[in-house]
């Protein structure tokens, strides 16, 4: 027993002095990263109103913050949209606003960010509006814009807006008590929409609960959330993979190429479907988009009504204002080769589910935008044409970002409709 008790005490001293070191090696990196080489910060920064807004000294974004070659102080189309318009992946230039001013020769002012929707333009438009502009063009992306309506009007998620500012909830947030008990019931079954977690093709993992990945009728599911302890993990291992610098740099050096080898098509077969022709291939991603547009969830019910009210709202302003205002109707990566891959995935029930569920909400948005005369740019059939004739406008992988030349096919769809109207002139 002696003899235990003294291996069980070196043992024991062996992990505190690795833990120790293991500090101090975490306390020196985050030394070397806060005081070493210059960092150039986050690409946004919180922001009260917002939740979360670009930062101005990111390189490529203007003193205001704005991904702008420079702060206009007047243009003639403001620009409003999620990173779809930002132009994710890509240099400045290459995003589609960009783009538009290069085909009219007109000062465009783009005012666009990851994770932002409809309810955050109704937010920006004074400031929009002090640039005196002739057109106000707002993005409407199939892809996620629902639900970041919803999300960002009850202050759901990791960036929310301030509750000092209730702007909103006055004008958006429920009244009806019916609707209100079951975005609650919602939210209690799959709180921020836990199944995207399992639903996501980019990042196949390992799903502890099939029903993580039904896609429809939340209502009827049992409690989604993981257990008490396996809740806590969780949260520790996010804090950990945020924070921790010896975490991020291991796996970034030792776990990307394990990483690099899990293929989804393989991973999650019936989940996503890889299409391919002579000519072109990419992952589809439908489970993950369809959460975004399923009618069922009373969260999607309630986003798409918010939706349609910002725009509504943002359209009676600019008219005040004696300004013109577009929505730009931008489709998920599916539908916009659903032209070309239907005939071969006409089998697969999340493609076939989302196309129907996505044709649903366009059908909604554009009976609801010709009641308002609310005028809409349609980016599909420029996107289907291009497809169509050889040129993919997306990444091979699941992400839905367009390419280059996807952008530049919306930059000339938004372009003609200007200028048919008589403002590219």
């Amino acid at each position: 027993m002696p003899h235990l008790r003294s291996i069980l005490g070196k043992l024991g001293l062996v992990c505190l002095g690795t833990l120790i070191g293991l500090l101090l090696l975490e306390g020196a990196l985050q030394l070397r990263a806060r005081f070493g080489a210059p960092s150039i910060g986050p690409q946004f920064v919180p922001d009260e109103r917002l939740g979360h807004r670009p930062n101005p000294n990111f390189p490529g974004h203007d003193s205001r913050g704005w991904r702008n070659p420079s702060a206009l102080t007047s243009a003639d189309i403001v620009i409003f949209g999620d990173s779809q318009t930002y132009g994710a992946n890509l240099p400045p230039e290459a995003a589609w606003p960009q783009r538009v001013a290069a085909l009219l020769h007109r000062p465009v002012y783009q005012m666009a960010a990851d994770g932002y929707g409809p309810a955050q333009y109704v937010l920006l438009l004074e400031e929009a509006l002090a640039l005196k502009p002739k057109v106000i063009i707002a993005a409407y992306y199939y892809g996620n814009d629902i639900y970041d309506s919803y999300q960002f009007v009850y202050r759901i998620g990791d960036f929310k807006r301030s509750t000092l500012d209730t702007v909103l909830d006055s004008l958006f947030a429920s009244t009806d008590l019916k609707s209100r008990e079951a975005i609650t019931r919602a939210e209690t079954i799959d709180p921020e929409l836990l199944r995207r977690k399992y639903l996501d093709c980019r990042e196949p993992i390992e799903v502890p609960d099939p029903r993580l990945q039904v896609v429809h009728d939340v209502l009827a599911s049992p409690p989604l959330v993981p257990s008490w302890s396996a809740g806590l993990l969780q949260s520790a291992e996010t804090y950990l993979l945020r924070n921790s610098e010896l975490i991020r740099i291991l796996r970034a050096r030792l776990f990307t190429t394990a990483q690099a080898k899990i293929k989804a098509e393989d991973y999650w077969p019936k989940l996503c479907p890889r299409y391919r022709d002579q000519k072109l291939t990419t992952l589809f991603n439908p489970g993950y988009r369809i959460l975004a547009l399923d009618e069922t969830d009373p969260r999607i019910v309630e986003g798409q009504r918010i939706t349609f009210l910002a725009y509504q709202n943002i359209a009676e302003r600019c008219r005040r204002s004696q300004c013109s205002f577009y929505v730009a109707m931008i489709p998920t990566k599916e539908t916009a080769f659903r032209a070309r891959a239907s005939a071969s995935l006409r089998d697969q029930p999340y493609m076939v589910d989302l196309w129907n569920v996505e044709a649903r909400a366009r059908s909604n948005a554009l009976a609801f935008f010709a009641r308002e005369h609310i005028a809409t740019i349609d980016t599909l059939s420029a996107l289907e044409a291009l497809i169509a004739s050889g040129v993919n406008p997306y990444p091979e992988d699941g992400d839905g970002h367009p390419r280059q030349a996807g952008y530049d096919a919306i930059a000339r769809a938004v372009a003609e409709r200007l200028e048919r109207d008589g403002i590219g002139r």
